[in-house]
């Protein structure tokens, strides 16, 4: 790398001499080891085939042939040939990557814009009483989980669910993490009392960044069973649609990336927010309690 310490010892008029004359070698090719980082560039295609490595053959909507791109162990993990997605192509000296991978099925997109679109009609309509309280039903929704399958309000149906929201690049260790790891407890501790149709769900706070391989990473970076408890994510809309209506404030920080607050709630099978609380220390014993007890009356008919 060019040592360009000695400009600070020269003249103004000098430096700026300099600098232009630098610039313009760089422009022609004269400094080889200058290294200028690629831009992504958005690209929609189809995955042919993946290997062992990790390296997947992407075949571009917008080309003829094949180009072979580097995949996250995230999204690996769920990944399959045949599979359509879009992401941003980042081309790099070791060879070309992949991020901020998403599925790109039109029906698939279809469904998720008329769902979302209810969603923000009613979050317009309900103007400053938008928050939802407790005897209310959960809203409208349809977002990816960390499999990149779509997953509807109206799936949730017949499930006591437990629904917080954070995000992945959280840092501090009282939020999100902490929330997390109430969570995947609640998960054990409802699989060791036998309940079924129990499902936990974590909605994104940053939807550019969490993506489907994200989520998959981070759940399995903590040990989480994905068959009952999904990490949600999808276009930012309805997601600030949703925070809003479940009672999450947030603000942007440069220190915390997100500033926000915490809230989970708990949704009965038939829809309907029956439990809340705010914070990320929430009483396990209590929560499985009142899941013991909505399972019970939904089994035994009640209502």
């Amino acid at each position: 790398m060019c040592d360009l310490s000695f400009i600070l010892s020269r003249p103004p008029r000098a430096c700026k001499l300099l600098a232009v004359a630098l610039v313009s070698t760089v422009l022609s090719g004269g400094l080889a080891g200058f290294a200028f980082a690629s831009q992504p560039v958005a690209v929609a295609g189809v995955i042919e085939s993946i290997n062992e490595d990790g390296r997947a053959e992407l075949l571009l909507d917008e080309e003829k042939g094949s180009r072979s791109v580097r995949l996250s162990p995230g999204e690996r993990a769920y990944l399959e040939a045949g599979d359509p997605i879009r992401a941003k192509l980042l081309k790099q000296p070791g060879g070309d990557r992949l991020e901020t991978v998403w599925p790109n099925d039109s029906k698939v997109e279809g469904q998720m814009l008329g769902i979302n679109g209810r969603l923000r009609r009613d979050t317009v309509i309900r103007g400053r009483q938008v928050f939802r309280s407790i005897g209310e039903s959960l809203p409208p929704f349809a977002l990816y989980n960390q499999f990149g399958e779509l997953i509807k309000s109206s799936d949730l149906r017949g499930k006591t669910c437990v629904i917080n929201f954070i995000f992945t690049r959280c840092t501090n260790p009282r939020m999100c993490p902490a929330a997390t790891t109430r969570m995947h407890q609640l998960q054990e501790k409802v699989k060791e009392a036998g309940l079924e149709d129990v499902l936990f769900i974590s909605m994104t706070l940053d939807p550019d960044f969490d993506t489907p391989g994200i989520f998959n990473a981070y759940a399995s970076g903590r040990g989480i069973d994905g068959s009952n408890f999904y990490f949600l994510g999808g276009p930012r809309q309805p997601l600030y649609d949703l925070k809003e209506q479940l009672g999450i404030l947030t603000s942007k920080d440069p220190k915390l990336i997100i500033d926000h607050t915490m809230r989970t709630i708990i949704v009965d099978p038939a829809g309907e927010i029956v439990y809340q609380v705010p914070g990320s220390m929430w009483g396990l014993d209590d929560f499985l309690k009142r899941i013991k007890k909505l399972n019970t009356e939904y089994e035994s008919g009640v209502e």
